[in-house]
């Protein structure tokens, strides 16, 4: 279906073109003989014709008929849409799309009636059968039904085929649009994650600590896990999850026994996909404005478990005593990922953030994606997959 509609549908390469308005004109001609290949029946059987043949010999009159007057259809109807589409319709002059239509259909009147005196009316004695016996007036009219018809159909077809194509050019800018956006968010979380982790190395360098090493070494592979693999659509749930605990160690390291940390990981995580750099910022803010900012023991409790197709994440962090906060957001961090979910996952995530007295919580369901048990991850099949 879609090689149908890219390369006959919509192709402009002269060749598709031929075919399709070559089809086009086809049906039109069976159309036109089996509609009006009944009307001749009746004075067929009265001249001693069985039904079958009447009806096969009317069917084929009809056919001729079909394709003498075609001059006088193809008229009309490429006049309408090469011309009075084109150059009025589309450019909102509607009043010339009446004038433009009313002079084609009397231009194609003229012509039906032409035809019919000196082409098909000859034509059908040569053949021995009856004509139509109309006066030139006549002729004009009813040349003009079957015009008009032709012509209408076409006139839908074309407006169709514009409307698509703009509802596709709509749909595309929108695509692209939201991949721009999805992109700033994205290339937000990193200098925001990287300020963040260079204090803690400074905080480290300064007090002279045993553990500044471990901590540059855990930023390499971070920084190499954003850098190199996180350029796609979505990434391995398991390789999401081996960044977070990664970040969760660095971070231990920092706070030591200042920090009373849980982590709670459960449920079937293989083949699961999920958009990279999702998580982090919900830890970012827990450490940044809940754990550094209290002077005496912290604690946070990190829970995540998968249930078939369903992620299911919560953060639970102490902090200083402040005032009942409904209506908090949090900083930038969680303001971005807040839009990026709202993206990437309309109607298919639920996210909820609970500033309290002395907690502050974040529990986030969304719906992940499933890729095949066989499925290398490579950057390329995880684009394809997402």
């Amino acid at each position: 279906m879609q090689l149908l509609t890219k390369e006959f549908v919509f192709s402009d390469e002269p060749r598709q073109r031929l075919l399709r308005h070559g089809l086009f004109w086809l049906v039109w001609c069976l159309f036109f003989a089996f509609t009006y290949g009944f009307l001749p029946v009746s004075y067929l059987i009265r001249q001693g014709h069985s039904w079958p043949m009447a009806l096969a010999k009317g069917v084929g009159l009809s056919g001729i008929d079909s394709l003498l007057f075609m001059p006088a259809h193809m008229f009309l109807t490429y006049g309408l849409i090469y011309w009075v589409l084109p150059r009025f319709l589309f450019k909102g002059h509607y009043v010339w799309v009446l004038f433009g239509t009313v002079a084609l259909i009397a231009a194609t009147s003229f012509v039906s009636a032409m035809l019919t005196t000196y082409l098909v009316d000859p034509v059908r004695t040569y053949l021995g059968l009856r004509t139509s016996g109309n006066t030139f007036f006549f002729a004009m009219m009813a040349g003009l039904r079957g015009a008009i018809t032709i012509g209408g159909f076409a006139v839908a077809i074309k407006l169709i085929k514009v409307w698509y194509l703009k509802q596709q050019a709509y749909q595309q800018i929108d695509r692209e649009k939201l991949q721009a956006e999805l992109e700033l968010l994205k290339s937000q979380v990193h200098p925001h994650f990287l300020f963040n982790t260079l204090n803690n190395l400074y905080s480290l360098t300064l007090n002279k600590s045993d553990h500044a090493s471990a901590v540059v070494l855990k930023l390499s592979d971070l920084l190499r896990y954003m850098l190199y693999e996180c350029n796609v659509p979505a990434v391995s749930l398991k390789k999401e999850l081996d960044f977070l605990r990664n970040y969760i160690a660095l971070e231990q390291l920092r706070y030591g026994d200042r920090l009373d940390m849980s982590v709670s990981i459960s449920g079937d995580h293989e083949h699961k996909l999920i958009a990279p750099l999702l998580l982090i910022p919900f830890l970012e803010n827990a450490f940044k404005h809940g754990t550094s900012e209290q002077l005496e023991q912290a604690w946070m409790h990190v829970e995540l478990s998968v249930q078939g197709t369903t992620l299911k994440f919560k953060v639970i962090n102490s902090r200083e005593t402040m005032p009942h906060e409904e209506t908090y957001t949090g900083g930038i961090g969680l303001q971005n990922v807040q839009k990026r979910l709202q993206l990437l996952y309309p109607n298919k995530h639920d996210l909820r953030i609970v500033a309290g007295e002395e907690t502050f919580m974040v529990m986030l369901s969304v719906e992940l994606l499933t890729a095949p048990a066989t499925t290398v991850w490579s950057d390329q099949v995880l684009a394809e997959v997402a």
